[in-house]
């Protein structure tokens, strides 16, 4: 039999066609499991023929390995498009890992809401999974809700906080990711911020709102405006009076009524004391300089020392109006001294004091 140039085209098209459809090293492919063993697993890659696990290419969690059972269907990498058994040889692990990367990537696009567990701590946030990639949801990026209110920033107060949420579900967004490099940094903030964008941008300065404390703190309380917008009323804000613990005037489930007087920066400033009589509008008919008075030190400073006076005002004494003593030697927090006014700033909400010896 003659074969014609013709036929030898044909079969070289046939040939290249054929070739071209083979799996190259790298690519995903899909699969049934036929066999399982601790040997390896043999996976029917149907047209492209028999694929192998060995041991080393199992998925790196032991327990998904053991579910494998004959007849179900798997992704797997290809390492080899043929081994010396004859076999195209696989690895689920890097499969898994590379459909998880990709899966990250197309919930990071999309801005999917995702649910992760957290699965450890440490000082600066909590590891979380997603994909079965470990990821990072820093402290930055907590929800008003779980952020740790610790004052000065104490590491092992914010550890010992955060260990509540171990094993807890959250809702995240995906912020940044590196394949490269093995990072993911996932936001549960960003979530929260989209939701309240729309309720900042109704709110003006000045405005009254309503709310409810959650959480009163050494330098404030935190107070839930609604489900997704929380504001914060700083201790000098409760009262005109020295407040020296803010627990002793509120405590969580309050409602009260507050003054917006800052957005800056998307966080809601309140102040409870704006919406109270300035005693300082009317310190004229009170105090003038020269005056002498009684006063209780509330706070001491190296800098001096806030006295309380009569009428809900708050003066201090500068150090160097202690005769060269420290604050520290000179006064004693919660005694009452003779002393005589030295200056009055109304505008400023300033009046200096001297001890009247």
């Amino acid at each position: 039999m003659q074969i014609s140039n013709s036929d030898i085209k044909t079969m070289k098209d046939l040939l290249s066609k054929e070739e071209f459809f083979l799996p190259k090293p790298g690519n995903i492919l899909s699969g049934i499991v036929i066999g399982v063993s601790k040997a390896n697993v043999i996976v029917d890659l149907g047209s492209i023929g028999i694929g192998i696990v060995y041991p080393g290419e199992f998925y790196d969690n032991p327990d998904r390995m053991k579910t494998l059972r004959a007849g179900d269907q798997v992704s797997a990498m290809l390492i080899e498009l043929e081994n010396d058994e004859g076999y195209r040889e696989l690895s689920l692990k890097a499969a898994q890992v590379t459909t998880a990367w990709q899966d990250i990537k197309e919930k990071k696009e999309s801005g999917e809401v995702l649910t992760t567990q957290i699965v450890n701590i440490n000082k600066g946030g909590l590891i979380v999974e997603v994909s079965g990639i470990q990821g990072f949801l820093p402290l930055s990026q907590l929800s008003s809700e779980h952020y740790p209110k610790v004052e000065g920033g104490d590491t092992t107060k914010i550890v010992q906080a955060l260990q509540k949420f171990k094993g807890q579900l959250f809702q995240v967004k995906i912020l940044d990711f590196n394949e490269a490099e093995n990072k993911l940094i996932v936001s549960e903030r960003a979530i929260q911020e989209e939701a309240a964008k729309e309720e900042l941008s109704k709110l003006t300065i000045g405005e009254t709102v309503e709310g409810v404390v959650t959480e009163v703190t050494d330098f404030g309380a935190f107070v839930k405006l609604t489900d997704t917008l929380d504001g914060l009323i700083h201790s000098s804000e409760i009262d005109w009076k020295f407040i020296e613990d803010p627990r002793e005037v509120l405590k969580p489930g309050d409602k009260v009524s507050a003054k917006i007087i800052s957005l800056e920066g998307g966080r809601v400033s309140l102040s409870l004391k704006a919406l109270k009589d300035d005693p300082w509008l009317s310190i004229d008919t009170k105090y003038q300089v020269g005056q002498k008075v009684k006063g209780k030190i509330s706070k001491i400073r190296n800098s001096g020392a806030f006295v309380e006076l009569p009428g809900d005002i708050v003066g201090f004494i500068p150090v160097a109006e202690l005769g060269g003593q420290t604050a520290q030697e000179a006064l004693v927090a919660g005694q009452e001294y003779d002393m005589a006014i030295v200056n009055i700033d109304a505008k400023e909400h300033k009046l200096t004091l001297t001890l009247d010896k």
